[in-house]
């Protein structure tokens, strides 16, 4: 008679049976098709409660997590705050920025990320760093070397002060003064210039201005440093006649005053000039001629050819090169656009200027006529000012900020600390330098003082 179990081991044979022939399509096999897949399963199971049972048993004898604030030259950034600290000498500090992080670590600092669950039982110390040193520290790649735009607010208002706005981002958009015109410029002291083809000439004599056609333009106010970086030309002014006025000798059978202008006629249309002298016509350049009809001398007398070779000729030929050829030179009106110049390095300790005009926006100046220091985001110069004053393994050497501040670098190891060495400084005027707002010199051993006050705020936060 059958027991219960039999009918219970006839089940389970049928149900294999119909399994065997569903997925291998015969009914007849003697092994199980899901045997290997639940062994392996079950093998999958113990490995996983064995690995999981090894990690726990690491984390009860070794507590703490992660060591990385031991290696040498590490730069600690807590994940959950993003607070940065820097291990030394079995102690874990606060910084206050990068710069001075790396200042204490040294050439070869790298930043780590790490957890407060692995700081959690490390001795802590104070606060070390410099509080106003950068927050960033570009990387030799993202150093800029120029060109940059010193800008003048005079282009906006009349009564500008002494700030320039400066843009240091060599993406700045700003055009040349076009070939063949100028600019006016009212220096600190009232003097006025003449800006031409990337010369300043001093303007003497009220007659320049109405001879070249440029009676109501508005000399734009610069300040003394901002002159000083062009090169000077000539002053600008009528040349004084030597016995003007008395009577001269006689030219086409007519005797006229010494200082008397005289214009030929050539046949090809082309002009020519002679200003009497007591010895007789003294040829002048065009320029010349403008500024002499302009002021006392009045129109020029037309010449005919014959009275001309008939003429007792001067000896002195002065006025032919005195002046440059301005003749054709128009007045550029900006046009709402900024006067600036467009400096860049030529060498390792010069650098050049040329005279350009930028839109407001790209000239670093406010509506209001406010100057200020624009510099390209995630990004620095490294800079010498020039002339350099000799001192110090880096006479003159400053990091620019990507907030436009300038920090003077105390010697070569701080450089190095800052991994900065990798390109050469960029030659910077000295007086545009000290336009820029001035943050702490940067050293080694100030970044190894304790900080007894919070950073200014003045550089951005990372």
């Amino acid at each position: 008679m059958q027991t219960q179990r039999d009918h219970v081991h006839a089940y389970q044979f049928m149900m294999d049976r119909l399994s065997c022939a569903l997925v291998l399509g015969d009914p007849g096999t003697a092994v199980f098709p899901a045997r290997r897949a639940l062994t392996g399963l079950g093998f999958g199971i113990l490995v996983a409660v064995l690995v999981a049972a090894g990690f726990g048993v690491y984390g009860w004898i070794v507590p703490g997590g992660s060591a990385a604030f031991r290696e040498r030259g590490a730069i600690l950034v807590e994940k959950e705050s993003g607070t940065r600290y820097v291990y030394l000498d079995g102690v874990l500090h606060p910084t206050p920025n990068l710069a001075s992080a790396m200042l204490l670590q040294g050439g070869q600092a790298k930043v780590k990320l790490i957890s407060r669950n692995s700081l959690r039982d490390v001795p802590r110390g104070p606060a070390l760093g410099i509080a106003d040193a950068p927050q960033l520290v570009p990387s030799p790649a993202e150093l800029t070397t120029g060109p940059w735009l010193a800008c003048l607010p005079g282009s906006v208002v009349d009564t500008p002060g002494e700030s320039l706005g400066v843009n240091l981002d060599p993406r700045a958009v700003a055009e040349p003064l076009p070939a063949g015109r100028f600019l006016l410029v009212r220096g600190p002291d009232g003097a006025r210039f003449l800006i031409h083809a990337g010369v300043k000439h001093r303007v003497l004599d009220d007659v320049v201005p109405v001879a070249l056609g440029a009676l109501d333009a508005r000399p734009v106010r610069a300040p003394q440093r901002w002159l000083d970086w062009l090169p000077d030309g000539p002053a600008l002014r009528a040349a004084t006649i030597a016995g003007a006025g008395a009577a001269g000798p006689q030219v086409g059978g007519r005797s006229r005053p010494i200082g008397t202008l005289y214009r030929q006629e050539l046949a090809s249309g082309e002009r020519r000039y002679f200003v009497l002298r007591a010895d007789g016509l003294a040829p002048v350049n065009r320029t010349e001629a403008l500024f002499l009809e302009a002021g006392p001398a009045g129109a020029a007398i037309e010449l005919d050819t014959a009275a001309l070779a008939g003429a007792p000729r001067s000896a002195d030929r002065s006025l032919l090169s005195r002046l440059p050829d301005l003749s054709a030179a128009g007045w550029q009106d900006p046009g709402g656009r900024v006067l600036c110049l467009r400096q860049q390095p030529t060498s390792a300790s010069t650098y050049a200027s040329t005279v350009v005009l930028a839109p407001r926006e790209q000239a670093a100046v406010d509506a209001r006529g406010r100057g200020f220091v624009h510099a390209g985001p995630a990004s620095g110069m490294l800079v010498v000012a020039v002339p350099g004053d000799g001192t110090g393994p880096a006479p003159g050497m400053s990091l620019i900020s990507d907030g436009g501040v300038a920090f003077p670098l105390a010697d070569a190891q701080a450089v190095a600390a800052l991994q900065l060495g990798g390109r050469p400084p960029v030659p910077f005027p000295r007086q545009l330098l000290a336009v820029l707002p001035q943050g702490p010199r940067l050293s080694r051993a100030a970044a190894a003082e304790q900080i007894t006050r919070q950073p200014a705020g003045g550089e951005r936060a990372s």
